[in-house]
């Protein structure tokens, strides 16, 4: 039960911890909890600019929120996955770039979308990752953690 120190802390908690990026487990299913822990990233420090590339913003959308746009957004949002490489980045001057800004007006900053795209930083690892865990959590991992719900 030891191995399951972090996970049962944070289960109990259900809010996200200091340097972690992803959506608070309260007021979730069972299931609902388990994806968003197996969702969370420690961002390290992330660079103040990196390239990425418009297909893996798509990749990182969340279907309900992109749903939620304006048909307008929408266009526009579709339009910036269509772009081979673009620049984006941590520090206060990358949110006045395209891409950041565009994301971040447009997408809550907790939501399931922003959390992704933080994944996608240089330096970010799955928080399972990075609390010495083998792999992301499974059912069988919530029952061997003391039959956690």
């Amino acid at each position: 039960m030891a191995y399951y120190t972090a996970l049962i802390s944070a289960w109990n908690t259900g809010t996200v911890p200091t340097g972690v990026v992803g959506a608070a487990l309260t007021g979730q299913s069972t299931a609902q909890k388990l994806i968003n822990i197996n969702g969370w990233t420690v961002t390290a420090t992330i660079p103040a600019a990196y390239t990425i590339t418009g297909s893996q913003i798509a990749s990182c959308i969340n279907w309900a929120e992109f749903n939620a746009l304006t048909a307008a957004r929408q266009t526009a949002v579709l339009a910036l996955c269509a772009i081979p490489s673009l620049s984006v980045g941590s520090s206060a001057g990358e949110i006045a770039l395209l891409a950041d800004g565009m994301i971040i007006a447009y997408f809550p900053a907790a939501g399931p979308t922003i959390t992704a795209l933080s994944a996608l930083a240089p330096g970010a690892q799955p928080w399972w990752q990075n609390n010495g865990y083998s792999g992301p959590f499974s059912q069988a991992d919530l029952t061997a953690a003391g039959g956690l719900t």
